[in-house]
This record gives C-alpha cells, structure tokens and sequence, in this order.
C-alpha cells in the first residue's frame, strides 16, 4: 500500500493525468552498436513490476521507477529501483541483473547486516567511494548507508533517521537530516550530501566531522539562525510566505528540543500554555535564490520540500577542475561553486520555469524542473531537465542544445534504435556518464527503462 501510494505521489507531482497504459510487450530493443548519438533502451521494458529472477537479461527486467545510476569499477551499471527499495546492478558483457541491496520491501531494517536482506524506504543517489565500498543515499530513511563489497554488509554511516536538522559540527553518525537526496565525494575524499527537505548541502570530512557548507539560512527575525522564529502581532508563526500556519490560532511555539538533542520547538496551547509532546524543526526551510558572485556560505537554493515533493538537487564534482555544480532544481537553474575558492556562480538557467534558449547561451536558457546532472568527457554538462522531458547539454563554451529527447511537456517513448534528439522521453530523473567510454545512461523514470547513448 504504501508503495502504491508513493508512486502516486511521483506521479501527481509529474504533473501526469495519463491514463492507465496497456501492458507492455516484451521484445529485445533495437542496437545502436557502432551508432554514435544513438539511443536504446538497456534495461526494462516499460512494466512498473518488482524484479523476481535474479539473473534476468537487463531488457527483460522489470523495475519501478528507476532514478539514479553509476558505472563502477567493476565498468558494471548500479542503479536503483526506487519505487522497489532496491539498489540492482547491470553487467553489459553478460546483459545479466540482480539485486545488490534491498528486498522490495520498504522499510529501515538489516543495519549491519547482508545488504540484499535489508529494507530500504526510496534510495535516491550512488556514488563509489575511494576504497571501493559504494555510498548511497536513502531519501525517505534520511540516512546515508554504505556498504562494503567485501562482507557484503549495509551499515548506516550519516544520519539518525529523525527527519529533522541537526547535528553540525559532531559526528556524521549523530547528524540529523531530512530527505538526503544526493551524494558526491571530492578527491580528497569529502562527502557532499544535498540535505534536500534542509535546503542546504552538508559536508562530511576526512574525521567524519559534519556541518554545513551551503545554505545556512534560517527562517528568523533576524534571517540568521541565532535569531527567532518570525511572528506577527499575536505571536503566531509565519511561514515562508508570511503567512500564520494553519493550526496558528490554535497554538503558539516554544522553545524545545527533540529527543536527539536537536534545536526545535513545542506547539503551546493557548491561553494555558499546555505543550504538546510534539517537536517541530527549527523553521530553516525557505526556499531561495541569493549569493551569486560570493561565497558559498552564504548562498541560498530552492529545493522541494512539502510532503509532495520529488527527490532533487542533485550534485556532480569535477575533480579535474575542482568544481562542483548543482541543480538548484525549484530555481530551475544549473549552480557552480570553484572548490578552491568557495565562489558560487550560476551556469545555466535564467530562473523561469519553461523550455527555452537552445543553442545560445546556457545562462539565457529556461528549464523545467532540473533535477540530475553529470560531466561528459570533454567536460561539456548534460542535466536531465525532467519535465520538459529530455536531456540538455552545456558545453564548455557555454552553449545549451538537446542532447536526447524531445523538449516539451508532452512526455512519451519512443526513438529506440534511432538519435536520441528524436526520441521521446518520460519524466527522466537520471543521468550519468560512464568515464571509460563516454556513454550516457538515462534513467526513463516513467517509462521505467533505463536507456543509454553511445558516444
């Protein structure tokens, strides 16, 4: 059921009313072998299903709105099936899958033990660490997990589970996030984590030491976080908006901590000042767009945060140039930040939400709804622009064009075979470049395929 009700809440957020579609027919895709800017589809087949045959050949497997996914050293794809709580990998040599992490069950359970008996809740983001153990972010369990390919165990490494904020300047164990959406490390070995429901993004150290890098912002009187919640003339609690919150007339804030420790207040009951058992998150969670040309300690992103939002804000280092870029998704904007200076700039986008500007300047150019990103190997981006349907590209010259799909609200499947600026595309949350040979994997995420470009 819940399953049933979070792909219902992907689905509304898409902005879809599609109708039901009929069942797909299973039938090996078209090549592309030797057919450079061509686009096919490598795993699924279009059937919103939980895989049960460990060892299926990738387009016969079945997957429910896959979402991310990374090449590892193994040159093996691992990607996740979100909506099934599985982290799966992909053997191109053999075409062979199975199943890395997870049950299909949703759930927080197996810490320390084999990862593929354990029950996640949406993992969101991979990415391989130095040593070969691979990171993942576990959106709805608000944790970071790891796990070792040599024992095979899932641990939790950042993260209580509370979905809160807390916990700077401590160990990342004890940290408190909410909706941890991506992960990327540097060269040094520095864990970036996009705090996405914080709007921040967190950084974890070479001591396992957390704290905040981006996005220090508080909803207070003062705008900073040793300031007060704001109120109006009855004390009543305004959100981001300025607006009282919908139980305001009934209840005033305290201040209160959360069982963990963490800054927060108690809903008071007025005129007794009766408190509620009940902790809320110090108010830090307005969206916003600021900080261009300085430092990145004082910047300010928009990210998607209510109970409806889908996972965004997605990272990618260039460790080459020491530059990491961000897609500050609800801004619809591509960001920039130069590691060695701490600058934060923005490299595509104009901040209106549409589909426009290809091939003229980046930052003329108008997304809807950038959610992943990754760097190709001539250093040009490409950024899933998930609700215009497609896959853009940035060049190192500053220059936008489509690089698969057809731009537009209109969603579809099709183009198997063929060049990926003419096929359809539906909703693509993922994209990831394969190093070695310069592929590009797209996560079709509401066709429920994974397809790929050769280079």
């Amino acid at each position: 059921m819940r399953k049933i009700l979070i792909a219902a809440v992907l689905l509304a957020a898409c902005g879809t009313t599609d109708p039901t579609p009929p069942a797909p027919t299973i039938s090996e895709p078209p090549s592309c072998a030797g057919k450079s800017g061509c686009i096919t589809t490598v795993l699924g087949y279009g059937a919103n299903e939980l895989p049960t045959q460990e060892g299926s050949i990738g387009w016969k497997t079945p997957m429910s709105t896959p979402l991310d996914m990374v090449v590892g050293p193994d040159n093996k794809l691992y990607y996740l099936d979100w909506n099934n709580h599985m982290l799966r990998v992909w053997d191109p040599k053999s075409g062979q899958t199975k199943t890395i992490a997870g049950t299909g069950e949703i759930g927080d359970l197996g810490g320390g033990g084999p990862a593929v008996k354990a029950r996640l809740n949406h993992p969101t983001d991979v990415a391989f660490a130095a040593d070969g153990s691979l990171l993942l972010a576990s959106w709805h369990n608000s944790k970071i997990k790891k796990i070792d390919f040599s024992t095979g165990k899932l641990t939790d490494v950042c993260g209580t589970g509370g979905r809160n904020f807390g916990g700077d300047g401590g160990p990342a164990a004890k940290a408190v996030l909410d909706l941890p959406s991506a992960i990327a490390l540097d060269a040094k070995g520095t864990i970036y984590i996009t705090d996405q429901a914080n709007m921040r993004i967190r950084v974890v150290d070479a001591s396992d030491k957390i704290s905040t890098w981006l996005g220090d912002h508080w909803v207070t009187d003062t705008g900073k976080k040793e300031g007060v919640p704001k109120t109006d003339d009855k004390g009543r609690y305004l959100d981001c908006k300025g607006i009282p919150q919908a139980d305001a007339e009934k209840y005033q804030l305290v201040p209160s901590a959360a069982p963990d420790g963490t800054p927060g207040f108690k809903r008071a009951l007025n005129p007794a000042n009766k408190e509620f058992q009940v902790s809320l998150p110090l108010p830090n969670k307005c969206p916003a767009f600021s900080g261009d040309g300085g430092p990145v300690k004082e910047a300010a992103i928009g990210l998607q945060f209510s109970q409806s939002a889908i996972p965004n804000g997605k990272i990618a280092i260039d460790r080459d140039a020491d530059v990491l870029y961000l897609a500050d998704s609800a801004n619809n904007r591509i960001r920039k930040v130069d590691l060695k200076t701490g600058v934060i700039t923005t490299a595509a986008g104009n901040g209106q939400l549409g589909y426009a500007g290809d091939n003229g300047p980046a930052v003329d150019a108008s997304f809807n709804m950038p959610v992943d990103l990754d760097l190709m190997v001539d250093g040009s981006l490409v950024v899933a622009d998930t609700f215009n349907n497609c896959i853009r590209k940035i060049d190192k010259s500053g220059k936008i064009t489509t690089f698969a799909g057809t731009c537009s609200k209109k969603g579809g499947f099709g183009g198997d075979g063929g060049l990926a600026t003419a096929a359809k595309l539906k909703h693509p949350y993922g994209v990831h470049v394969d190093k070695k040979t310069g592929r590009v994997y797209i996560a079709d995420t509401q066709n429920n395929r994974i397809r790929a470009v050769e280079p």
